[in-house]
């Protein structure tokens, strides 16, 4: 399998100016978001979730692993609204996001749903997945009520 894919744009669906690089160690996580399903690699050995998806634990080292489905809810960490660009494609206002996961780790992604002036530090996040190509789903993170 190619590290990198070729993707068609789903009908009705915006650019993206850049689409995930899809391997054999992310596909278990692109193939369930495009389910609807936000999963995350836990180890066996110290029961810690990680992300990004490694041939081994970020925590202890293990190798023994596997793919878990999560909650998709989180807390805001950290955000930047970006009112320019950075490259062709992007539409602005963006809110680059730091979630920090119900269980454990943190990861990029985008606020969406809610004005950008709206987005607060703690906010309560859900996933939700936008398909950007065909076969191919974001987990984008939304305002969630627990």
């Amino acid at each position: 399998m190619a590290a990198d894919l070729a993707f068609e744009l789903a009908p009705g669906v915006m650019p993206t100016p850049t689409l995930p690089s899809i391997t054999p160690l992310t596909r278990p996580f692109w193939d369930a978001a495009a389910q609807g399903l936000y999963v995350l690699p836990r180890c066996n050995a110290c029961g810690r979730h990680f992300f990004r998806p490694e041939v081994a634990c970020t925590h202890c080292f293990a190798t023994d692993w596997q793919w878990v489905q999560a909650s998709g809810r989180g807390s805001l960490y950290s955000f930047s609204v970006l009112h320019k660009a950075p490259a062709r494609g992007f539409v602005v206002p963006l809110v680059l996001a730091v979630v920090e996961l119900d269980e454990g780790p943190c990861v990029w992604s985008n606020v969406v749903g809610c004005a950008p002036d709206d987005v607060r530090i703690g906010m309560r996040l859900r996933v939700r997945f936008e398909q950007v190509a065909a076969g191919v789903w974001l987990p984008r993170f939304e305002p969630g009520v627990d």
